[in-house]
């Protein structure tokens, strides 16, 4: 009995300090930002190096002072730290001036085994040069992009276990590369399209056999386009909905987007915002995408898309 009394006592004398070094290492990569799991140095000589074999890094620009005081953070993080560690990345800043060193920072982060990559910048004034083998990672099944500017697109491109795609803001450069990047993604599940520019694309065909889910935004307060734009500038993309289950719809009717072989949706959304000026092509939109969305048990429709 006093034996057993003292295990109990030990037992409750736990601490996090007696964790095993790789449990300590995932908790450290769910803190919300890489910075604080780099702070854990200064604890003992034991935490010193724990850091060093996260393999989910997050470098948010929240939660530093000034701009330049993350870019100087997360330039001496990549000096130090073993980029082929890494397996999940999510980087968020305010570009400004320093496109050059932020394009550097990807190529080395972005390594051939990574499995999520999230990269949010906005607006820049160069765009985001990728490094290469991210497009043919066979490892990559969660990607998310959202930049400002003309997404530059390899000749070869292979995500062949690619499952979440989220684009936002990005400008689409050709319909060529266009097309050949989303027929590089034979195994997408979810797409997720926001506030894309397609003008550079004059049509384009989405059709992943397994693709179940696509939502799409488009459309911002004073960016709308007025009449002449959206007559020249509009790309057709048609969406193979096959084995599609979900779809989702707000925006202006910037381009014509066509629901094909779409019986199996069961929940869909449509939301139109569009000038009175565009009565017809907003009618004939909406006819479309009901028609398509004709088996949805589950169908949501704003007021205003069925007055127009």
């Amino acid at each position: 009995m006093e034996a057993e009394g003292i295990m109990e006592q030990r037992s409750s004398d736990t601490t996090i300090h007696d964790l095993p070094d790789h449990i300590l290492q995932h908790i450290l990569s769910l803190l919300f930002s890489t910075k604080y799991a780099v702070r854990t140095c200064v604890l003992s000589k034991r935490w010193v190096y724990l850091w060093k074999d996260i393999s989910n890094i997050l470098l948010p620009q929240t939660g530093f002072k000034s701009r330049q005081q993350f870019i100087n953070f997360v330039s001496r993080f990549y000096q130090v730290y073993d980029c082929s560690n890494i397996r999940s990345l999510f980087f968020c800043c305010q570009v400004g001036e320093d496109d050059p060193q932020i394009n550097e920072w990807l190529q080395g982060f972005i390594n051939p085994n990574i499995q999520e990559l999230s990269v949010y910048v906005g607006e820049t004034k160069e765009p985001l040069v990728f490094p290469e083998h991210l497009f043919t990672c066979a490892t990559l099944t969660k990607f998310k992009v959202c930049m400002k500017h003309i997404f530059k697109i390899p000749f070869s491109i292979q995500f062949e276990s690619l499952r979440t795609l989220t684009l936002n803001s990005i400008i689409f450069p050709d319909t060529s590369s266009t097309q050949q990047f989303f027929n590089g993604c034979p195994c997408l599940e979810v797409l997720d399209l926001y506030y894309c520019n397609w003008m550079n694309a004059d049509s384009v065909c989405i059709c992943p056999p397994m693709l179940q889910k696509v939502t799409i935004i488009e459309g911002r307060g004073k960016d709308k386009p007025n009449e002449a734009t959206r007559v020249s500038n509009y790309c057709n993309v048609m969406i193979d909905g096959n084995s599609l289950k979900s779809f989702s719809y707000r925006g202006d009717l910037r381009n014509d987007y066509f629901l094909y072989s779409s019986t199996s949706v069961m929940i869909a959304s449509v939301d139109i915002h569009a000038p009175k000026s565009w009565n017809k092509n907003a009618a004939l939109f909406v006819f479309k995408l009901l028609h398509a969305l004709s088996n949805a048990e589950n169908l949501s429709i704003t007021p205003i898309s069925l007055s127009v």
